[in-house]
């Protein structure tokens, strides 16, 4: 979205001023920030053994056990759902939501079933947390 210059002349002077926004351009302004502050995510989970969960990781192509903080969140259903149709079949599209620094909330996943099977969520700092105990 460029912005858009309108020069005034006033008493002899020329002055440079941003133009009013057109009523499309402030839709698709307010659109856009709407997009931004929504904390919805989505997850590709695959849940094939009911006692651990895999989540997708799209960096480095690989699946991760039952850590989803450092799985891959994606912004769009769709996006996410492209993703999972190129991926082997069994792997769910699962929303999630993220904090104010966009990190993910484990508690929005953590009671939620795919199927029969409920999602397994134990971060990596946690198992070594107890592991030290």
């Amino acid at each position: 979205m460029a912005i858009r210059r309108k020069t005034v002349k006033s008493a002899g002077r020329a002055v440079v001023g941003e133009a009013p926004l057109t009523a499309a351009e402030r839709r698709e302004l307010e659109r856009r920030i709407k997009d931004a502050d929504d904390p919805r995510r989505y997850l590709l989970v695959a849940t094939t053994l009911p006692w651990f969960s895999l989540y997708y990781e799209i960096q480095s192509d690989a699946w991760l056990m039952d850590d989803p903080t450092r799985a891959t969140l994606f912004k769009r259903r769709a996006v996410a759902r492209a993703v999972s149709e190129q991926l082997k079949p069994g792997v769910s599209v699962v929303p999630c939501m993220v904090d104010a620094r966009g990190r993910l909330v484990l508690s929005s996943i953590a009671g939620r079933k795919v199927g029969r099977v409920r999602l397994s969520v134990l971060p990596e700092w946690k198992r070594k947390k107890k592991a030290g105990e």
